[in-house]
């Protein structure tokens, strides 16, 4: 799952135990993820955009690796929008955070990368997030997305009840499904495991979102974590 799931609210100077222990859990993620782009497209890159930013984690380590001139997230919390900004501040030429609304904002044709980490299940209208990727992306250039929260998953089932018991709305959609909108927004899709190997880290004691057996915790991890890639023609 996503350090995205839940807002805490804590001061911009002060990250709680929970942040460091969401964003630990995440960093096997976002280094594959930095990985893929690092192997698969063209550097380098003068802006970034992350949806879905929270409070500016895999930024952060996007931009410790590639470099870009100009940053931007796009985070519904006006309360995360001001950590992800407090963090940010000197890590880039220019940092922007942006609520979805101000997606109009991003010109046309002006991104060189968008990523995204286990956002898609929160989101209503996929169909214009979408449409919004594919006119922000410059030609030639890729947006990946990681999607664990997906139909295919056998564990989604259980784990979007939990979401939706702890106040969540969420939306179950299939890897298919996610395919069909990105190509009807004129998107050239591909999608594979996000990881094939390395360690798992996983305490039980602590974990909010449990795994039943180690077979589970295998399947999630090297299986169903999708990461879609999606290019600009």
């Amino acid at each position: 799952m996503s350090e995205k799931l839940r807002i805490i609210a804590a001061s911009p100077l002060q990250p709680l135990e929970s942040d460091t222990t969401l964003e630990s859990a995440n960093k096997i993620f976002w280094a594959n993820l930095i990985g893929h782009i690092r192997k698969d497209t063209y550097i380098p890159f003068e802006k970034i955009l992350d949806i879905g930013c929270h409070h500016g984690g895999l930024l952060e380590e996007i931009v410790n690796v590639l470099h870009p001139k100009a940053v931007i997230g796009v985070e519904p919390s006006s309360h995360c929008r001001e950590r992800a900004r407090f963090r940010l501040q000197n890590v880039a030429a220019s940092v922007q955070m942006l609520s979805p609304e101000r997606w109009n904002e991003i010109p046309t044709a002006s991104i060189d990368l968008i990523t995204c980490h286990e956002v898609l299940h929160l989101i209503k209208d996929v169909d214009s997030l979408f449409r919004q990727i594919s006119r922000v992306l410059r030609p030639g250039r890729e947006a990946f997305i990681v999607v664990g929260c997906h139909t295919e998953n056998p564990l989604w089932e259980r784990w979007s009840l939990q979401l939706e018991n702890e106040g969540q709305t969420v939306f179950s959609r299939s890897p298919f499904e996610i395919l069909e909108v990105a190509l009807h927004s004129g998107l050239n899709g591909a999608l594979r495991p996000l990881r094939r190997d390395g360690w798992i880290i996983y305490d039980p004691a602590q974990a909010e979102f449990k795994y039943d057996s180690l077979t589970e915790l295998l399947n999630h991890q090297y299986r169903y974590k999708l990461l879609f890639r999606f290019n600009k023609p």
